[in-house]
């Protein structure tokens, strides 16, 4: 059953990127694609959110390993937010290589 659901699903995303493929092709805005094509207008938008990337809003800045020491205290976790949407605290003695699975879970670009 669970399969037969999860091949509905990505039956549904394919449909949904052919026609926001189409659109984006017709050069006709999403209200003239959506009445042409009898679309619920919603669910046109819904499905269009749904496939844009993720904005990364993350940057990396590389501090001098003194600076860190100085400013930190060693035994506190160090927080980690991805998307906005999941926080991770991470705390000294970390397994690299699972936190780095975790991430990819989490973010799979």
């Amino acid at each position: 059953m669970e399969s037969t659901r999860a091949f509905e699903l990505a039956e549904k995303r394919r449909l949904w990127q052919q026609r926001l493929d189409d659109w984006k092709n017709s050069g006709l805005t999403q209200a003239e694609y959506c009445r042409r094509n009898n679309l619920d207008p919603r669910n046109f938008l819904y499905w269009k959110n749904r496939s844009l990337p993720k904005p990364n809003n993350a940057a990396l800045v590389e501090l001098p390993a003194e600076l860190i020491a100085q400013s930190r205290p060693v035994n506190l976790p160090l927080c980690l937010v991805i998307n906005g949407r999941y926080r991770i605290e991470v705390a000294p003695g970390f397994d690299a290589a699972t936190l780095e699975r975790l991430v990819r879970v989490l973010d799979p670009r």
